[in-house]
């Protein structure tokens, strides 16, 4: 079945509900474009989009009315511009998900290539839900730790 705005036109407000969350487990997730910072007062964030490409076995699929494939998510590494520990902290986590979970970190290559290389490559991430901080009926999809496809 097609979808498209105009048939929703007329549909109200209060009757549009917030779609169910992907099934907590772990997928296979592929990075969709290159990597971005943004920044703020005191962070770097350095985001990571990614698009699951298939669910492994300890995730059930069978009441998701999505496809897998429609999952996006992301990875965040959170630089703290007012504190060197944490900023090494964070740079040398980064380090560790290009490197050894997606890998497509060279040997002498500088971040930058190694971010522009990233497109495509493919890591093991589990979806956890989280209770939102104001809201702690509210629950959000993230991506809780990663690993690389064996």
């Amino acid at each position: 079945m097609a979808l498209n705005f105009a048939d929703i036109a007329n549909k109200k407000v209060e009757e549009i509900e917030r779609p169910p969350l992907p099934p907590v487990g772990s997928y296979r997730w592929a990075i969709t474009k290159i990597p971005e910072v943004r920044s703020t007062d005191d962070w770097d964030i350095l985001d990571v989009q990614v698009r699951a490409l298939e669910a492994l076995d300890d995730v059930d699929m069978e009441d998701y009315p999505g496809e897998v494939t429609g999952i996006t998510n992301r990875v965040s590494f959170m630089f703290n511009k007012n504190d060197e520990a944490e900023f090494a902290r964070t740079e040398y986590n980064m380090r560790r998900f290009f490197e050894q979970h997606v890998g497509c970190a060279e040997k002498g290559a500088t971040i930058a290539k190694m971010l522009n290389d990233s497109v495509n490559g493919q890591f093991i991430g589990a979806i956890g839900w989280k209770p939102d901080k104001n809201d702690p009926e509210l629950f959000h999809a993230n991506i809780v730790r990663t690993a690389p496809v064996e």
